[in-house]
């Protein structure tokens, strides 16, 4: 794997950094990851495991207006959570975000300037293991529990296209610029999805439950 796709911003190795020219690595990696969050809506997903219980008021410490809010979704009824709001770094509730889940941050409104918040934590997935995350019938809110970019269909570390989903299941991004859904994405077609670190996205499943299987390779 080239070191410069696999976006964990400045990763440092928890057993020491070995020889890069070897293309070796350790166990476990921790990392952190600068997220612009535009104006309005954002759909994101955290990273990593920040070893405290990805609790939100943990998580997302950027400097936010009045009246932002973070929406989950429920995928046991299938439709949104009730929003927590906040604004100025702090929250009237708490909620847990561990990786793999994606969820909405509205910053501000439209018109609000972007701002960065900052992901740190590990890599759930130490290197050659696998992480597992469960998708419901219907939809869910998702992210990749490994801080990988590149296309969602296709990349060995992102592998959605091998989690049994397949022919009108499909996933869905979201459009910053238009602030709405871009049109979604059947597993029938060969369009690549191309997606960052610490994006959510939804998915849409037609077979029923199933597991998303990810492995953390760092072989080219």
């Amino acid at each position: 794997m080239r070191t410069k796709t696999l976006l964990i911003a400045v990763a440092a190795l928890a057993a020491g950094i070995l020889a890069s020219s070897a293309q070796t690595y350790s166990q476990n990696i921790v990392g952190y990851a600068n997220v612009v969050l535009v104006g309005g809506n954002n759909l994101i997903a955290n990273p990593f495991d920040d070893g405290n219980g990805n609790q939100l008021t943990n998580l997302i410490t950027a400097i936010l207006p009045a009246k932002s809010t973070v929406t989950t979704w429920n995928t046991g009824l299938q439709m949104f959570n009730g929003p927590i709001t906040g604004g100025g770094g702090t929250w009237n509730a708490n909620t847990t975000l561990p990786p793999g889940v994606g969820f909405f941050l509205k910053n501000g409104t439209i018109a609000s300037p972007p701002v960065t918040n900052t992901f740190v934590g590990t890599v759930i997935a130490p290197v050659g293991a696998s992480t597992t995350n469960g998708l419901a019938a219907l939809y869910t809110l998702a992210g990749s529990q490994i801080p990988y970019a590149g296309d969602l269909m296709s990349d060995t570390n992102l592998n959605l296209v091998n989690s049994g989903l397949a022919g009108k299941s499909s996933v869905t991004t979201w459009n910053l610029g238009l602030q709405m859904y871009n049109g979604p994405v059947t597993f029938a077609s060969s369009s690549p999805i191309p997606v960052t670190v610490a994006q959510g996205y939804l998915i849409r499943s037609v077979q029923g439950p199933t597991n998303w299987v990810q492995t953390l390779n760092v072989t080219p």
